[in-house]
């Protein structure tokens, strides 16, 4: 299916959108729009811009008035959590609204996981009746929806059908198309994410699959969240969004960093990219051993490629190990790429795995430079995993599946979770890694040295 965001085209043969997300305060508009317009000049080609209360929602249309006023046009998303009220001030306004089912008609509690069907069927009905509104205020502005699904921030009535899994994904996803269709809705866009590159792959093709069978595919939008930073977080994005794409699913992508926004869509246009490299790119397989070849001489470029064709061949064929060559690149650089992308895939950890969402308006700590001390004190425990997270809104249920978590508090301070238990009050953010670092030491996480 084809639907329109403003004046953009998405979906049913359209070019594959980039998109991005603000990470400054809202209601610092002229922050706002100078990072939006640094942001186009990228080769952005949408915006999202986090709205938290209905204080933003006037900042919202005032934002919008200067980017015009500035002969940017681009499609504006406003990033919606919980209020109903504020998805729906903002469908007034700008061209597309992202809402996340699982914190905005619904409770996330788990107080209850064993549902009836009539229990269920229920509070899926409840969700409907309450996003009616919504449906009709976007339905009467030609505004687009997308219902935004993230792995660690289900709700409890699917997780006590489905599990925590990528079908609980889809299947969320798939109520919700549900819903909009009931109401006669059809400007919709859908997003499976997940930090975890095969559980966002396999929930997003398990839905695309199943809008097939239902003969109405709505467009996808792709992206690995809180992916992290630097080669590590390119290389996570491009394993799990170039795969897709290679596999024709999906119609927009955001490439999530912990770096300016700016800095994330000239990669992303280049992983869109990776489908016009096929006859450059030479894969073989061979006693569990993945051969790649692309002799590309620019290393983004490189590896934005050669990680969505290793993420494709992942999808589709069980491999142990990986051997990159590019003659424009040395031994040990083409070794340390093949570490990325194997550690992407899950099939051989071999640093930290570091979780770290891009940070939006909702950030009130240095979340970037956090990463770098976290990432310098911490990279070498193979077997552990640390979540970087820049508030609590998302934090706690995005990283869930992270041993331990820093989040962001009040202003310049955070919390330190062991999973989803909180450990700590507010602290510097020195304290609270001296903290985590007499945690790794307690629970015995070998180094990798």
């Amino acid at each position: 299916m084809k639907i329109h965001i403003g004046s953009l085209e998405m979906g049913e043969g359209a070019p594959v959108v980039v998109q991005s997300m603000t990470n400054t305060e809202t209601c610092d508009i002229a922050a706002t729009v100078a990072q939006a317009m640094r942001m186009v000049e990228a080769g952005c080609q949408m915006v999202r811009i986090t709205v938290p209360s209905m204080k933003e929602v006037s900042a919202l249309g005032e934002i919008k008035q200067r980017l015009r006023a500035e002969g940017i046009a681009v499609p504006l998303v406003a990033d919606v959590h919980f209020l109903p009220q504020v998805a729906e001030a903002c469908a007034a306004i700008v061209e597309k609204v992202r809402v996340n089912p699982g914190n905005y008609v619904d409770k996330r509690n788990f107080s209850q996981l064993d549902l009836t069907d009539v229990q269920y069927a229920e509070s899926l009905q409840t969700m409907a009746v309450r996003a009616r509104p919504l449906l009709e205020i976007c339905r009467q502005h030609n505004t687009a929806l997308r219902i935004g699904v993230n792995h660690g921030s289900l709700c409890d009535r699917i997780v006590s059908r489905y599990g925590n899994t990528p079908l609980a994904m889809a299947m969320s996803a798939l109520e919700w198309i549900d819903i909009c269709e009931s109401a006669g809705f059809h400007n919709l866009v859908l997003s499976l994410k997940s930090s975890n590159v095969n559980t966002m792959a396999e929930a997003t093709r398990m839905l695309h699959g199943m809008m097939q069978e239902r003969g109405e595919a709505y467009p996808l939008h792709l992206g690995v969240t809180e992916a992290g930073a630097g080669d590590e977080g390119r290389m996570k994005s491009a394993v799990g969004i170039g795969a897709l794409l290679l596999d024709s699913i999906g119609d927009t992508i955001r490439v999530s960093l912990t770096e300016p926004p700016e800095n994330e869509v000239p990669f992303a246009r280049l992983i869109a990219s990776a489908t016009g490299e096929k006859d450059r790119v030479k894969v073989a397989l061979a006693a569990q051993t993945l051969h790649l070849c692309y002799d590309e001489p620019d290393r983004q470029k490189w590896m934005a490629v050669a990680g969505s064709f290793i993420g494709h061949a992942h999808l589709h064929h069980a491999f142990s190990d990986l051997v990159i060559e590019n003659r424009h690149f040395s031994c040990d650089e083409c070794k340390y790429m093949a570490e990325l992308a194997l550690q992407a895939c899950r099939i051989r950890m071999t640093r930290t795995e570091i979780v770290s969402c891009p940070s939006c308006g909702r950030t009130r700590y240095d979340i970037m430079g956090t990463l770098e001390k976290v990432k310098q004190r911490f990279s070498h425990y193979p077997n552990l995993k640390i979540g970087v997270m820049g508030c609590i809104v998302n934090g706690p249920g995005e990283m869930a599946d992270a041993d331990f978590g820093i989040v962001g508090a009040t202003d310049n301070k955070v919390i330190v979770y062991k999973q989803k238990e909180k450990l700590t009050p507010p602290l510097e953010v020195d304290a609270a890694l001296d903290f985590l670092h007499q945690l790794i030491l307690n629970n015995n996480y070998s180094k990798n040295l």
